[in-house]
């Protein structure tokens, strides 16, 4: 137990500096003792247990393939941190031993991490549930006639950014499921309380795993509804605006022009999608085949609302006392931070830009996704200690600041940048409260930009029909 705190206070500080953000939710959902078995799904390989035992002061004791314990001093780490080795594929039948010490730690009312998709999650999604969990804990609540009080915890574990490096991770904790409310059918009929068992614990786990994917697609395909109405009712000052361009700027338009997909048939696309469970299916369709065409989109779309907010804004800022005290106050505030902490950030992403270009370029070169999140940890660790030095070593030997001067300088380019993600990740969420960036384009430059991003959005809604509008048409 000493040595798995040790490691979980280790990673706490480390998934600190490798995450903009770490959040749970629903973290008392899981009891501080008594039989547990936390059901995860398993986006990101090893980093999954990780984070779980970052956010749970309980310890956690997961099933991890056999391979993993090859190398005798692996293996003997492992063990010494509470993992347990399960066979998988042909060899599944050795694991006698494996569920033996299973059954032992939740009699001791131990708790069990399991990924029961038996395999990394495909992007978006959670893979259908393999049965051995639920058999796992029904045997265990068996042999102790039904009176164990086991519970399986389905937790979703959520990234921002499936390359995870520099992105936000979320855990949700959903609600316990008690196994023994599966006993008197577990009696009658074994594989079908197996089944039952399994399926209600993938529903769960669905549920909590997909959350952000399911609102942020809903929230696309309410976001996509508004912006096909603003193209077919586009307003008489946008084509006013665009009527007044001077000579040089409608020949570069038609310059780019040459460029772009043709003008979209607004009343065609209507038809296309005739309403928003359409779009939301083709949507979901997209996502598990092109996931990053759904991604460009809702960036796309990000965008335009952005450009959106900043042209009504600027309509706002001239009548800005109408607006409520603490509508104004925020803005003041958000303004505020954005002016005075720019040159902190701009300090810590100079000094910071170019071991993070180093950690990301060689980290990538890794396909095996277990082995390059190591390769983020161990290069970046190198990378940004060995650049802090030589910016030391740089400082004292060359420039006439004296040892403690160069430690201080070098003191501060951690933090900084480490205010530097920070400082980008509030001005991302709150960019639309910043009054100093509707001053940098006019209202007929944004408006003009708004038409243009209307249209690169529309003419992907397109192509999104053509490859998933009919799931009947192959």
């Amino acid at each position: 137990m000493r040595l798995y705190n040790f490691f979980r206070h280790i990673f706490r500080l480390a998934s600190h500096l490798y995450f903009v953000e770490v959040r749970s939710i629903g973290r008392e959902q899981v009891p501080d003792e008594g039989p547990v078995i936390l059901a995860a799904n398993h986006p990101s390989s090893l980093l999954d247990s990780i984070l779980l035992s970052v956010e749970l002061p309980r310890q956690v004791h997961y099933l991890a393939k056999s391979e993993l314990f090859r190398s005798p001093w692996l293996a003997k780490l492992y063990k010494r941190i509470g993992a347990i080795p399960i066979n998988r594929g042909a060899r599944a039948d050795d694991n006698e031993n494996t569920f033996k010490h299973v059954y032992e730690l939740l009699d001791r009312g131990g708790c069990i991490g399991i990924f029961p998709e038996g395999r990394n999650s495909p992007a978006l999604q959670v893979a259908n549930l393999r049965s051995g969990t639920a058999r796992m804990a029904l045997a265990a609540e068996e042999r102790n006639n039904y009176q164990l009080g086991l519970k399986i915890i389905p937790v979703g574990i959520n990234f921002e950014n499936r390359e995870l490096f520099l992105s936000a991770a979320l855990l949700r904790f959903g609600a316990p499921i008690l196994v023994a409310d599966y006993a008197e059918l577990h009696q009658k009929d074994r594989k079908l309380a197996i089944r039952t068992l399994t399926g209600d614990v993938e529903q769960a786990l669905r549920k909590e795993a997909m959350h952000i994917s399911d609102l942020r697609l809903g929230q696309l395909v309410a976001d996509l509804g508004a912006v096909y109405h603003e193209a077919i009712t586009e307003p008489a000052e946008s084509r006013k605006a665009r009527q007044n361009w001077g000579f040089l700027r409608r020949t570069l338009e038609k310059i780019r022009s040459w460029f772009r997909p043709a003008a979209v048939n607004h009343e065609s696309l209507s038809a296309i999608f005739e309403g928003r469970r359409s779009l939301n299916d083709a949507l979901s369709r997209a996502a598990v085949a092109e996931p990053e065409m759904v991604e460009d989109l809702r960036n796309r779309v990000d965008r335009y609302k952005d450009h959106l907010r900043q042209t009504r804004l600027k309509a706002d800022l001239k009548q800005s006392f109408a607006q409520p005290i603490r509508e104004r106050l925020i803005r003041i505030r958000m303004t505020l931070y954005a002016v005075l902490m720019a040159p902190v950030a701009f300090f810590g992403l100079v000094h910071n830009l170019l071991p993070y270009v180093v950690t990301k370029v060689i980290s990538r070169r890794f396909h095996d996704e277990a082995v390059r999140t190591f390769a983020y940890f161990g290069v970046g660790t190198l990378a940004f200690l060995g650049f802090y030095f030589l910016c030391w070593l740089w400082l004292w030997q060359f420039t006439d600041r004296d040892l403690s001067t160069s430690l201080i300088y070098v003191g501060l380019l951690p933090p900084t940048g480490l205010l530097c993600l920070r400082y980008r990740g509030h001005i991302t969420q709150y960019r639309d409260k910043i009054l100093v960036r509707t001053f940098f384009r006019t209202n007929a430059d944004l408006i003009n930009l708004l038409h243009e991003e209307r249209q690169a959005i529309v003419y992907r809604l397109q192509l999104l029909d053509e490859r998933y509008g009919d799931p009947e048409i192959e």
